[in-house]
């Protein structure tokens, strides 16, 4: 193996060691799978995945809800393949937690989304339906705002909380609103208790610009008369935060409590195919 060349075996990469400290003909195994604290630390987009993650999650909903919002027939089956697509791309790409993560996120988001809607009635959806591309959504939602939390400022989270707190004070005084109180303190919770403060934080923040930008578009719509107990709220409402912060909590017992599986047999087949190749 001359000088400047390099063999790679799946994902393990053998190089030459460089400098003139370097014994002559040792070579420097480097194991791609796990980065250096460096390159974490320059690319907080989560290095275990590929870094488009976030702009094609951000791309993948925008055109998507868009779409499914025209109404035309062919838009419903194709954002969902898409979705799932993305979805399977970035789970390919993940660790073997941010696997159980994000599928169970789509189990819970799943039944949550049935209770929601069918059980408490908070929202419809355009057709009437659970979307086929909702699931999914949840998601790569969640894998795209775990990696942006990564980035960002430590005050996120404090300021989220006051703007939110001013808000609620507000809507409830003027009556717009009565229901974001009960919701406000459960995220005020959230922040307080949980390990990672700053994706309560992003996922309030992005959450509130999906459902904002979904309602805009006529793909779902919220009642703003909460049906169990007559409380009022907007369409889309501003604390939609808090509930992608209890499916997040809900995920990670979830993972707490489901053992470390290993790898399964299909992705064990391509794993050994793909290291003759």
């Amino acid at each position: 193996m001359g000088a400047g060349t390099e063999a790679r075996f799946t994902n393990v990469v053998i190089t030459p060691q460089q400098g003139p400290s370097a014994p002559r003909g040792k070579l420097r195994i480097i194991d791609e799978r796990m980065p250096s604290a460096a390159t974490t630390e320059s690319a907080p987009w989560a290095p275990a995945t590929p870094w488009p993650v976030v702009p094609t999650v951000l791309v993948t909903l925008a055109v998507g809800i868009a779409l499914d919002a025209r109404g035309a027939w062919w838009a419903p089956p194709l954002v969902s393949a898409a979705t799932w697509g993305v979805l399977g791309w970035i789970m390919w790409h993940a660790t073997a937690r941010e696997r159980r993560e994000l599928t169970a996120c789509v189990a819970l988001a799943t039944l949550g989304e049935l209770f929601l809607k069918d059980v408490w009635g908070l929202y419809e959806y355009r057709l009437l339906n659970l979307p086929l591309f909702i699931p999914p959504g949840h998601a790569v939602v969640y894998a795209a705002a775990s990696r942006m939390s990564r980035a960002a400022p430590v005050w996120l989270p404090a300021a989220v909380v006051t703007l939110f707190g001013a808000y609620v004070t507000y809507a409830a005084w003027h009556g717009f609103d009565t229901f974001g109180a009960a919701w406000f303190i459960a995220f005020v919770a959230y922040v307080r208790l949980s390990a990672n403060p700053r994706l309560c934080a992003t996922l309030f923040v992005f959450a509130l610009a999906i459902e904002w930008y979904g309602t805009s578009l006529a793909g779902w719509r919220y009642f703003t008369v909460e049906p169990w107990f007559g409380l009022t709220t907007t369409n889309p409402p501003v604390w939609i935060g808090a509930v992608y912060c209890t499916l997040e909590s809900l995920v990670q017992a979830a993972v707490a409590v489901c053992p470390t599986g290993r790898p399964g047999p299909i992705r064990l087949a391509v794993r050994r195919v793909a290291a003759l190749l």
